[in-house]
């Protein structure tokens, strides 16, 4: 029998882009929310399970009942604040900027085209991006998550650091979670 081994066994990039898609025009818009290193996100998966026993037989049967997915994400406070604006941490009047409690400022998707992404890029990339050349997020990047239908909570600000941090978890509600996320654009 022979046996495949990749010789990319692993995901090389320490910087990831966490950033938002809108796909409802003709033309996809992403827009960074933030850029942090792989040890700033988490995306912890609880799994619920029940326990049966059924008197004819010694083995238990377990059956999985539901499960929630969450998105946490640390990084610096970007000065103009707009990142903070488009996922519903915060929003603008004629004062500045406000922390939002509405829940229809903190949702994303539900029935529109818009999803959050974390896509994870060698520094090459980054370095042409940050020289203004222009990138494919989901052609360039090594790993490229999507996530559906999100609730913002938890959103802390933290001063103390420096530069001052931002964080904030998603409840992830939408269907299929994707791990790599690489959609087939027709093009053969």
């Amino acid at each position: 029998m022979a046996t495949d081994i990749t010789s990319d066994l692993e995901v090389e990039g320490s910087q990831v882009l966490v950033f938002h898609a809108d796909e409802s025009g003709t033309d996809p818009e992403y827009t960074g929310l933030a850029l942090a290193d792989k040890d700033d996100l988490s995306i912890p998966i609880d799994e619920d399970d029940e326990d049966f026993n059924p008197g004819a037989t010694r083995r238990t049967r377990r059956y999985r009942t539901n499960n929630t997915v969450d998105a946490e994400v640390s990084s610096a406070i970007a000065t103009d604040l707009s990142g903070l604006e488009k996922i519903g941490v915060a929003v603008e009047d004629e004062n500045g900027m406000a922390i939002t409690f509405k829940t229809e400022d903190r949702r994303i998707g539900y029935g529109n085209d818009e999803w959050v992404g974390m896509a994870y890029f060698k520094d090459d990339v980054l370095k042409r991006l940050k020289a203004g050349d222009e990138i494919d997020l989901l052609e360039d990047s090594e790993l490229c998550h999507r996530l559906d239908d999100l609730e913002l909570t938890s959103p802390e600000i933290d001063p103390s650091e420096t530069p001052p941090q931002v964080s904030w978890t998603w409840w992830v509600e939408g269907d299929p979670i994707y791990i790599d996320y690489y959609p087939d654009n027709g093009d053969e």
